[in-house]
């Protein structure tokens, strides 16, 4: 399937054509906490689906009153412009390039991955972490987003967790009902214990969970 986030305009309204009536139409009646930011760069995803040994299935990328300045500063820019298209940079996962560490995008990714970072070194994390958004638009909060597909740019993201089934371990942070909408195989796929805290750590997954997400970063082959 070709990646639509090709398309994406270089400036702000940031939105595919694709995507752009039904976004406008859902923001026209959702209230201030869940109103679409066309302001920001999407995030459907964060990483590189080509290295990546594991993937973190999650709701929607969030809203911060400085993520605004963050997305208009150019090094960051051009990392979430990068990563849309899929191109080499050091730090895919590019919450833990240290040059964005005071990004909120960065400040909350470094908080939810720390213990995993305190096991497996921070490059390794960011080349082989990847993480996969239900819906690709940021807002302040997610919950009320329609229950089924809103928008055709989903569509590329459902297409790349079906690829990442074949060879990664994937987990869950949130969301899980709707995933399990998009592949069978979701049934089997751990979610978070409490998805409101979404920190990849034992106490939130387990021990032998986290202890399989640590050795897959390692890049050791995962168990059958």
């Amino acid at each position: 399937m070709q990646n639509p986030w090709l398309m994406l305009a270089p400036e702000p309204p940031y939105v595919l054509d694709t995507d752009h009536d039904i976004i406008t139409s859902y923001n026209k009646k959702a209230d201030a906490e869940h109103r679409i930011d066309l302001a920001l760069i999407p995030e459907p995803f964060i990483g590189s689906p080509q290295t990546a040994t594991v993937v973190v299935l999650n709701l929607n990328p969030g809203l911060d009153e400085k993520d605004i300045d963050a997305h208009q500063h150019v090094s960051f820019k051009a990392a979430l412009f990068r990563n849309l298209r899929h191109e080499l940079q050091e730090y895919p996962f590019y919450p833990l390039n240290p040059e964005f560490s005071r990004t909120p995008c960065a400040v909350w990714w470094r908080a939810h991955t720390r213990r995993l970072v305190e096991c497996v070194d921070a490059q390794a994390v960011a080349q082989r972490l990847l993480v996969i958004e239900w819906f690709p638009y940021h807002s302040r909060k997610g919950k009320k987003l329609p229950g089924k597909p809103l928008c055709e740019s989903q569509q590329y993201s459902f297409a790349l967790l079906k690829e990442m089934l074949e060879r990664c371990l994937v987990i869950g942070m949130r969301g899980k009902t709707r995933w399990k909408e998009i592949d069978k195989r979701i049934e089997e796929v751990p979610f978070a214990q409490n998805p409101r805290s979404c920190h990849i750590s034992p106490a939130n997954f387990g021990e032998d969970i986290f202890d399989r997400v640590v050795h897959a970063l390692s890049n050791e082959r995962l168990s059958s």
